[in-house]
């Protein structure tokens, strides 16, 4: 599932990895033209981090305010697989800490809230917001604006044509699209891998360019930077960076 960039702009601002970092979005939201700039999230907007329900609920005012393209990260599809099938998928999805943002959806409690039943869990969160499954369930996993593809994860490089790349890679793949050789023609934008492991190096939180791969998960949420890039539709112009 594609999004689609509205023609009037004629720049984009890509917004890297949240995980509940809902100040550093604010701080990061100041370097943002919303006249002139299309406003990209590359997924990842909830769990881990202090504030995942209040970032959620910001992503998403953005896009129905401002038409903020949301991109499916897996923290994401996990949620939505939990709220589809709480019994079998609520392991997967607390050890990914999707407890905290259960939580403080609900309003309560980790302690409350672990000892309620899964199934209670996902009513509850239904009641509370009827619109978040059918909103998860509609969030669209790449965009393209000119000569640039972002995604959360990354592309499957493998393939004759990128666009066949399962919608389980776009949110998950890792090793195999970092290593891989980019013959797409595209400039391929994501998040997902803290630029720490890509650098190989804790202290680096700096964008990660390579092979026409540009990596802006900063780790906010693990003492990193929340990252992002302002680009045009043949070129990056700006690189921006909010220590978290």
């Amino acid at each position: 599932m594609e999004a689609y960039i509205d023609e009037r702009f004629e720049e984009a601002f890509v917004i890297g990895d949240i995980h509940g970092m809902k100040k550093s979005v604010e701080d990061m939201l100041k370097n943002w033209n919303r006249d002139k700039q299309q406003l990209i999230f590359v997924g990842d907007y909830i769990d881990r981090g202090p504030q995942s329900a209040d970032s959620l609920l910001l992503v998403r005012k953005l896009q129905m305010e401002y038409g903020a393209i949301c991109l499916r990260g897996n923290h994401e599809e996990m949620f939505l697989a939990f709220l589809q099938n709480p019994i079998s998928k609520w392991t997967l999805y607390e050890r990914n800490g999707g407890l905290s943002t259960v939580s403080q959806l609900l309003g309560e409690s980790t302690l409350t809230v672990s000892q309620y039943s899964r199934i209670k869990l996902a009513r509850l969160l239904n009641e509370r917001y009827p619109w978040l499954e059918s909103w998860l369930r509609d969030l669209p996993y790449f965009v393209e604006f000119g000569n640039f593809v972002v995604v959360h994860a990354g592309l499957n490089l493998r393939l004759d044509d990128w666009r066949h790349t399962s919608p389980h890679d776009m949110v998950w793949i890792r090793q195999d699209f970092h290593e891989a050789a980019n013959q797409t023609g595209k400039t391929i934008v994501f998040g997902h891998t803290p630029v720490m492991n890509l650098h190989n190096n804790r202290s680096a939180v700096h964008v990660w360019q390579k092979d026409d791969k540009w990596g802006i998960d900063g780790g906010a949420v693990y003492g990193g930077s929340l990252l992002a890039l302002q680009m045009n539709r043949q070129e990056v112009k700006q690189m921006f960076q909010v220590k978290s």
